[in-house]
């Protein structure tokens, strides 16, 4: 059976949506596993990094690293 892939605009507001019930998400590992739950292509993994990217770029979700080099994503206020 045929999935259809998520889209980059879907993974951003699932971005939003994570960030928005939990303060802080460390790693893009531990918030691709919440926005996407079960990857069906390298696409949708794809598709999750660039609507990450994007919502950094637009000052949506921040960056900051911790002081034991880990990257920690939270969402502006």
């Amino acid at each position: 059976m045929m999935h259809r892939t998520r889209t980059i605009k879907w993974c951003e507001n699932r971005i939003v949506q994570v960030l928005s019930k939990k303060c802080q998400v460390v790693t893009y590992l531990a918030l691709a596993a919440h926005v996407l739950e079960n990857v069906q292509s390298l696409e949708e993994d794809r598709n999750c990094h660039r609507a990450l990217t994007n919502l950094l770029s637009r000052g949506i979700v921040t960056q900051e690293i911790t002081q034991d080099g880990f990257p920690v994503f939270r969402l502006v206020k």
